[in-house]
């Protein structure tokens, strides 16, 4: 725990300042700034945790971009290092006066008691816990192999799942501090999953302000999921790092509606968050919808500066996106793998083709709830639907009926939209639909947007592979901001004694719920204590382990199953000397198929 906390301490002192150098750069660049009555006034970030945020991608994509060249241990580090030492140089007068003015906020109203807590209390669930399957089947090895080597050419030619690149394992390495010599810990998923408690922990804002907003079930959502991944995010499965993202961003946006942000520098921002969720993993790419609110920002009324504003935020786009893009294609040969249609290269470490194809069959058929892909793999829809839905928790059945009677209002709502801008002329359309409205709930253009958002995201999940924990996140958020919506209307038009007894109702429910969602957590926490991990972290398991020989280099794999954990290192599922070679004469020359 105390391990997990220092290294925690590091990431956030990192993250900040190099988040908050990046944003006050952005807000001088071209059409980030606002002209209002003759004076160009720069965009003030509102929210501290967007620095922290935005470090988080800045810093992703640097390890992204350094794992090409070379592995992301010491060097990478001594290099943030050395850049946030200039950066806290530079901005000292400004972050000084930031540090005072946060500690005061915090100190007035004693918040900092419960940001305190809660980061005591998600140190201590990512100091032990659930090792996730698939991490010792393969994340702690494409970890180790972002340590040691970077991007090695045809890597997933030894091992097909390291194929699957996440922009979350090269920012696990940069911070897993294995150059140290001891353990490659594992802190990331946990520290994504303390952004978002923190943020979870505005929701105690109801009280104060006398009425519910749409990003508050956007949040007990959130809280929900926090707790059912509490005993797993020791592991660095890109699920956590998606999954929280995608809350976070989502929450994030609604929140901006109910300070009335009428900038559009802020939505640009979140947009590049979308983008970066993507790098994390593939089912988020309708994420990438939500650029339609900033994008049409910037064309209404559109004006010199606005236009250079979205030349940067194609850039931008651009600078997360291509490392990544890059990552694909020296790893797997391919620019989207598993998936082949998009096959420009013809590189000789390519993965074979059939193979991706296989591979991609296989995720599809593991998702719908089968394992036998030769006899399942092809499984008409009205067979598959059934099975699938069979297989949930009786939990996750009633949010995914919830979340399908949610669609069928947003359907309701969407006609609606049409039925009034054919009615009414463009300009008075365009007045109605995209004013800031009521402080608790999104107008009617922009719910949509974000409803389609996270629709699109629900069908994409649902058509690829629709395993529940691999998108839980749309299913949630769909019933919480459609039905929310819902909610916040029906208590709008209610006299102000019934509104009362609404947000009373709700305040109490709400603590009765996590009061018994903390006791479970208790309960079941209690049999895995061990007072070791209050100090140190727990380890990837271990795995008793066969060999062979590549061009005198000894490869590992497991003796029984498809598990082996991070320490016999390299490794790969069997014996693979008559498969592949090096494609040079030494193992970060990289692999190829042989024939």
């Amino acid at each position: 725990m105390i391990t997990v906390m220092l290294i925690w301490l590091y990431v956030i002192i990192t993250t900040y300042l190099v988040g908050y150098s990046f944003l006050k750069m952005m807000s001088s660049w071209p059409g980030m700034a606002t002209l209002k009555n003759g004076i160009i006034k720069k965009y003030k970030t509102h929210f501290r945790e967007s620095y922290i945020v935005t470090g988080i991608v800045v810093v992703t994509v640097f390890s992204e971009i350094f794992s090409i060249f070379q592995g992301v241990g010491l060097k990478a580090n001594i290099i943030l290092i050395l850049y946030c030492v200039v950066a806290a140089v530079y901005y000292r007068q400004e972050l000084l006066e930031d540090l005072q003015d946060m500690h005061h906020v915090l100190a007035s109203n004693r918040d900092g008691i419960f940001y305190i807590l809660i980061f005591l209390l998600m140190a201590y669930g990512t100091s032990h816990g659930i090792m996730h399957y698939d991490s010792d089947l393969y994340h702690a090895q494409a970890i180790h192999w972002i340590e040691d080597y970077g991007i090695v050419k045809g890597l997933g030619n030894l091992h097909v799942r390291l194929a699957y690149n996440s922009a979350s394992f090269a920012l696990s390495a940069l911070y897993s501090m294995a150059f140290l010599g001891g353990q490659s810990y594992h802190v990331m998923a946990g520290f994504f999953a303390l952004l978002l408690a923190w943020q979870c922990l505005d929701i105690k804002n109801v009280v104060r302000r006398g009425h519910i907003v749409l990003s508050d079930f956007a949040r007990v959502a959130a809280i929900y999921y926090l707790f059912t991944i509490y005993d797993e995010m020791v592991a660095p499965a890109s699920d956590y790092f998606l999954q929280t993202m995608v809350f976070y961003t989502i929450i994030h946006w609604l929140d901006m509606y109910v300070r009335h942000e009428k900038s559009y520098v802020p939505y640009i921002q979140l947009t590049m968050l979308g983008v970066y969720a993507v790098t994390i993993k593939l089912s988020a790419t309708p994420m990438v919808l939500l650029a339609i609110i900033p994008i049409y920002m910037l064309f209404h009324d559109r004006t010199k500066e606005k236009m250079k504003a979205f030349g940067i935020s194609i850039l931008l786009v651009l600078v997360i996106v291509l490392p990544f893009l890059t990552r694909n294609v020296i790893i797997s040969g391919w620019v989207l793998y598993p998936v082949t249609i998009l096959d420009f290269f013809g590189f000789d470490w390519e993965i074979p083709k059939g193979v991706a194809e296989f591979d991609a069959l296989e995720i599809k058929t593991f998702g719908r709830g089968y394992n036998d892909v030769t006899y399942y793999g092809h499984v008409a829809m009205k067979e598959w639907v059934p099975h699938w839905f069979s297989e949930l928790s009786t939990m996750n059945k009633a949010m995914v009926m919830l979340a399908l009677a949610a669609i069928v209002i947003y359907i309701v709502c969407f006609l609606y939209f049409i039925l009034v801008a054919s009615e009414r002329k463009t300009h008075k359309l365009n007045n109605k639909v995209f004013e800031i409205s009521h402080r608790s709930m999104l107008n009617l253009a922009d719910f949509l947007t974000i409803g389609a958002t996270l629709i699109g995201c629900m069908i994409f999940w649902f058509m690829s592979a629709p395993l529940i924990r691999y998108g839980i996140v749309y299913v949630w958020l769909v019933v919480a901001v459609i039905f929310g919506r819902m909610f916040i209307l029906i208590s709008n038009r209610v006299d102000k004694r019934a509104k009362d007894y609404m947000l009373k109702a709700f305040v109490v429910l709400l603590a009765l719920w996590i009061a018994f969602k903390g006791v479970n957590l208790i309960r079941d926490e209690y049999p895995r204590f061990n007072a070791k991990y209050f100090l140190a972290q727990q380890d990837y398991g271990t795995y008793e382990t066969k060999t062979f020989e590549i061009s005198g280099v000894t490869f590992y794999y497991p003796a029984e199953g498809d598990q082996i954990g991070y320490g016999p290192f390299p490794a790969a599922t069997h014996d693979f000397s008559d498969e592949m070679e090096f494609i040079g004469k030494k193992i970060g020359d990289g692999f190829k198929p042989k024939d």
